[in-house]
């Protein structure tokens, strides 16, 4: 990491800046079939599985979430402690992971902290994570690249289930479990949308559609194989949730939910063509990405899909069939 950057004498408690990310995912099917990424498996990037702590790396002394469930826009209480001989300071932050699977649905950048010392992260003001159950786990770095040592008896490891805020009503409490008012789709005005390739297409065979087989599941969106390169848009204006890369799975890909009370995934995006970032609001037909075939992916294609209920936010999310509208914006 180069030079330690000095920091001030004291860090009683941290404050973290936090990208919303993704989402984040499984998905993504190549034009002839692609897998799902499992459960994240540690150590492709600030942070690796140990059988035994080493004394040469960071070890986590402490690390603590609480309390487990919250309900939105209530947030736990961190504290960590990190010690590695020799070393002042470390770099960390935090990582939400879905539980079963699926992409980062946000880091906490904590940055360069103090070791030997008992911490509390202090969430910024407004920070909000989508209501769903979390592994959120701790990530280490010194300045010569050494990662976490995870031993069983403090791993940086822990379970966190966030709760929808509770909405109340003349005659009613709406339960903190009630998830958020995504199920039903709103119908688009004229106008409203856009098809999402922006340019020459197909829609494929069969084996492109909602619901073909692919090996342990079923295709789950739409693949259009366009020529690689050719812009991805938004098909209607939004919010841009996750900007992620998987490898073996969806590649790069963008995640947008819509002003239309639904969610939209655009899957093996072309290396280096994001045109946008988390948490940015786009237009109808502004561009995203490009198509490519990134990840899990045979030939130049887009996987497009569209759900109900959020994207992979809990189990009443759910995909639906993507092609009748595709058809209906010019497919």
């Amino acid at each position: 990491m180069g030079r330690t950057p000095r920091t001030p004498r004291l860090l009683p408690v941290l404050a973290v800046a936090v990208s919303a990310l993704t989402v984040p995912a499984a998905a993504a099917a190549a034009s002839s079939g692609g897998a799902s990424a499992g459960a994240p498996a540690g150590g492709s990037a600030y942070g690796t599985t140990s059988a035994r702590v080493s004394g040469s790396r960071p070890v986590a002394r402490l690390f603590s979430v609480s309390p487990r469930t919250v309900t939105l826009p209530a947030l736990p209480t961190v504290r960590l402690r990190v010690d590695q001989a020799g070393t002042s300071r470390v770099h960390a932050r935090l990582v939400f992971w879905p539980r079963g699977g699926g992409a980062v649905v946000a880091r906490a950048d904590l940055g360069w902290v103090r070791t030997g010392r008992n911490l509390r992260v202090r969430w910024p003001a407004g920070m909000a994570v989508v209501p769903g159950r979390y592994l959120v786990r701790l990530h280490v770095k010194d300045a010569a690249e050494r990662t976490l040592a995870r031993g069983a008896s403090t791993s940086g490891r822990a379970n966190l289930t966030v709760r929808a805020a509770k909405r109340t009503s003349p005659a009613t409490t709406v339960p903190a479990t009630t998830p958020a008012p995504l199920l039903a789709a709103t119908p688009l005005a004229p106008g409203t949308y856009a098809f999402p390739v922006a340019g020459p297409h197909t829609l494929g065979g069969d084996g492109a559609r909602f619901g073909a087989g692919r090996t342990g599941h079923i295709h789950q969106g739409q693949d259009v194989p366009a020529t690689e390169g050719t812009p991805i848009v938004a098909p209607v204006a939004g919010t841009v949730r996750f900007t992620e890369y998987q490898p073996g799975g969806a590649g790069y890909y963008v995640v947008l939910d819509g002003t239309d009370a639904r969610s939209y995934f655009f899957a093996h995006c072309q290396q280096d063509s994001f045109a946008t970032i988390p948490g940015s609001a786009v237009a109808v037909g502004q561009h995203l990405c490009n198509v490519g075939q990134t990840g899990s992916a045979t030939g130049p294609h887009l996987h497009f899909e569209i759900w109900l209920g959020g994207w992979r936010v809990d189990k009443t999310s759910k995909p639906i069939d993507p092609l009748p509208d595709l058809l209906a914006w010019g497919g």
